[in-house]
């Protein structure tokens, strides 16, 4: 099976296949605490977590057994055979955002699947749960088209390129009281110098978060200082770089940025600096209201 072959196989039939069971699981739902990331912090799956994953896992191994596989539940991480010398393996998030689930949010509710090549994300899926939009690539170049399905119909997503900063929220995943220096210098008013039009609050599903970013319904990101897991991390990275979105390191109270390249992990890591991602047709605009801080 070529790499186009599978992301069609992802978005047609796997991904659409996890929504349904989690759609259908969330009439009867099961909460089970678990560990979280951290080692420490509670944190929350569901029997829509635990069967879309088996079905996730089950198709996985039977289409592609000499695939690793690293999953969410259960510590899943199975090395591939390395046939031909490549590392080549799935990272699965079966339900992104379960504690939006388990409160039965209207929104933040995702299931996100991506395959990985040595260093590389070629091929991603994101599925919103409560939408029924699913989002995906395939192909080895770091460029490219990203597919947005959507009430039936399947189109090139396309983010608009010619929407400033000064003109789009930045969504944040924590209270602006917990954000550092730089990003309250960003996010106050325009009239005091700040660089967007408004700030918003936003929890839930990573995947589908930078989903609205993807269709620039929102214009920038900023992720906090905390932990990258492989399964959140492979589909994010694949579709933002395919995109032309930019990844920049927030040191602690500093003022300044550094763009980075961030790749897929094979094991959870706590990131020791936060993140703002922007379109790159932004890069301008945020360079030039960098240079009045």
């Amino acid at each position: 099976m070529t790499i186009e072959q599978i992301g069609i196989l992802l978005r047609t039939d796997l991904v659409p296949r996890a929504i349904k069971i989690i759609q259908d699981e969330c009439h009867d739902l099961t909460i089970i605490e678990k560990v979280g990331s951290d080692g420490i912090k509670k944190d929350l799956t569901t029997n829509g977590d635990m069967k879309a994953q088996a079905m996730y896992m089950q198709e996985l191994k039977r289409l592609f057994p000499n695939y690793g596989i690293i999953a969410e539940e259960d510590g899943v991480a199975i090395e591939g055979d390395g046939r031909d010398g490549d590392d080549i393996y799935f990272t699965v998030d079966p339900l992104d955002g379960t504690r939006a689930y388990e409160r039965n949010s209207s929104q933040g509710v995702g299931t996100m699947i991506a395959l990985c090549k040595n260093n590389n994300v070629i091929a991603a899926c994101v599925g919103d749960v409560n939408t029924g939009d699913i989002y995906g690539f395939a192909g080895e170049e770091v460029r490219g088209e990203v597919f947005h399905q959507r009430f039936g119909e399947t189109k090139v997503l396309v983010p608009k390129a010619d929407r400033p900063l000064s003109s789009q929220y930045v969504l944040l995943r924590s209270l602006p009281s917990k954000q550092t220096t730089l990003i309250n210098k960003m996010t106050l008013d325009k009239k005091d110098g700040g660089l967007f039009e408004g700030a918003e609050v936003g929890h839930g599903s990573i995947g589908i978060a930078f989903a609205r970013l993807w269709k620039s319904e929102i214009g920038a990101i900023v992720l906090d200082f905390g932990f990258d897991t492989p399964w959140d991390l492979a589909p994010i990275i694949g579709i933002s770089r395919r995109l032309g979105f930019k990844f920049y390191e927030i040191k602690d109270d500093s003022l300044g940025l550094t763009e980075y390249e961030p790749s897929p992990i094979k094991v959870t890591t706590k990131r020791q600096h936060g993140q703002l991602i922007i379109h790159e047709s932004c890069t301008k605009e945020l360079e030039e209201w960098m240079k009045k801080q």
